[in-house]
């Protein structure tokens, strides 16, 4: 496989010129028809290891057609460093282009019922592109925090699991993806050993979790008909529908996509 190799002053220059055509004014980039915004979808993947895709190991286990694909054809950076090597930081980073350990978390990961880690009026890429003309989903993993409305005491049931059960779920809840920057949003709040297990769709809970399993391997709240292996497959064909929906009926119009699996 042949492999497109760049230093990192030729990585830098060319998003510097990318940085400064997104800082021209809208008039000069909107009234150009030869001026096409290219599609984003970014996916960000939990817990894969740096030699699980072929194109970075010959030797991998795991067959990655679609994977090697993208990087025959593109580009690949193979000396890189993360400034975490948990999950919230590595997303807090990733959504808002700042250092993760500038936030109230200074170790650790989020957990069910904690609220928001982005600071309202936070710019992210999300609110950054949709400035731009882009619209803007995310489907996935968001592990960033949400703010929840409470239960009052009276109506808190003791015996559950600390995380979420203080949490009323037939009320929208602030501090998510659409607040941040995203038009839509479907997936969980955080990883899916970690209840409460119930889907999300742009600001509120699809359901009241209203049992008590092990859905996730921890104990937790989890609402009717939520399973752990439907996750990904429902994610992923929601991605795929959304693509086909932009190309069949949205025109020119460009696409951010974020999508954080679990």
């Amino acid at each position: 496989m042949s492999i497109l190799r760049n230093t990192r002053r030729d990585f830098l220059k060319t998003m510097g010129i990318g940085a400064a055509t997104l800082a021209l004014p809208q008039r000069l980039l909107g009234d150009q028809p030869s001026v096409r915004k290219p599609n984003i979808v970014y996916i960000l993947a939990d817990d894969m290891g740096y030699g699980d895709p072929r194109c970075n190991n010959d030797e991998s286990k795991i067959p990655t057609p679609n994977m090697d694909a993208l990087a025959a054809q593109g580009m690949r950076f193979t000396d890189a460093h993360s400034g975490s090597a948990v999950c919230t930081p590595t997303r807090y980073g990733v959504l808002t282009g700042r250092y993760c350990w500038r936030t109230r978390l200074k170790q650790g990961v989020l957990w069910g019922g904690d609220p928001s880690l982005i600071e309202p009026g936070r710019m992210t890429v999300a609110s950054l592109l949709r400035g731009y003309g882009y619209a803007t989903a995310c489907f996935g993993k968001w592990h960033l925090g949400l703010d929840w409305v409470r239960l009052p005491q009276d109506r808190i049931d003791p015996d559950w699991p600390k995380n979420g059960r203080d949490i009323d779920f037939t009320r929208p809840f602030r501090g998510g993806p659409v607040d941040v920057g995203f038009d839509t949003f479907l997936g969980i709040h955080g990883s899916l050993d970690m209840p409460p297990y119930v889907w999300l769709k742009d600001d509120r809970a699809l359901d009241v979790p209203r049992e008590m399993t092990r859905e996730g391997g921890r104990l937790g709240r989890t609402a009717e008909g939520f399973k752990a292996v439907d996750v990904m497959p429902k994610l992923t064909q929601a991605v795929v529908n959304y693509i086909e929906d932009h190309a069949k009926n949205r025109g020119d119009k460009p696409f951010f996509v974020y999508f954080p699996l679990t």
